[in-house]
């Protein structure tokens, strides 16, 4: 009688171990369900800064296809220059604080959209020819100009480390790049419509990094540097 009594305690101890590890393995698996269908938090986005924007347009510039012909790898790198001045222009629009510098940031916007267009419509309505020089030759008078105009972009000097006086330095350095760009352009191109419009960025930009300079000025004397 006590050996059989016996058997049925080891016998109930069995089941209700068998119970609670099923309990506990339903409890797991609901857990594991209920975490994965709970939505994953999404990315944090950070904010556009200057520094990204020129090293993004510098990557763009060294990467773009050139094909040989003068008018066209101008208007190709010149657009690239153009938008990297537009992203730098978009960061002080909305984390700059001095309404000049942001009316200057404004006008890049549409003037370089403006310029980028009449770029693209030129060479639709007179085509480039054959291949007038190699780009690959790193010692062809154009490629030479090229990386001379491009060089400033790699050699950016001390920023202040506010959004609009580093704004302000950045741009003279981008525009002074951009007039070296136009003026090569002058030098090789072939395209009279093309050319018109390198003459009218050279007389743009060296009037606007004259506006960027005084900015500067006025800002070194205010904060005392």
């Amino acid at each position: 009688m006590k050996r059989g009594f016996f058997l049925f305690l080891l016998l109930l101890a069995a089941l209700m171990t068998v119970s609670a590890c099923n309990g506990r393995r339903d409890t797991d698996e609901h857990e594991q369900e209920t975490h994965a269908a709970r939505p994953k938090p999404a990315p944090v986005a950070t904010r556009p800064n200057l520094a990204d924007s020129l090293q993004l347009m510098v990557r763009q510039l060294d990467t773009a296809r050139r094909i040989g012909c003068y008018d066209e790898d101008f208007a190709r790198l010149m657009s690239l220059h153009h938008a990297g001045a537009q992203r730098l222009a978009g960061v002080e629009i909305s984390q700059g604080k001095d309404s000049t510098l942001r009316a200057m940031a404004q006008h890049v916007v549409k003037s370089h959209e403006k310029d980028t267009h009449v770029l693209t419509l030129a060479l639709r309505r007179d085509p480039p020819g054959g291949q007038e020089y190699r780009p690959g030759n790193a010692r062809d008078p154009f490629v030479r100009r090229i990386t001379a105009a491009l060089a400033p972009l790699r050699q950016l000097p001390p920023l202040p480390g506010n959004v609009d006086a580093d704004f302000a330095t950045l741009m003279q350095v981008h525009h002074r790049s951009g007039v070296a760009l136009a003026q090569t352009e002058l030098a090789f191109g072939r395209n009279a419509e093309v050319k018109d419009a390198a003459r009218r960025f050279v007389r743009d930009q060296q009037q606007e990094i004259k506006q960027f300079q005084r900015w500067l000025q006025a800002y070194a004397s205010a904060s005392g540097k």
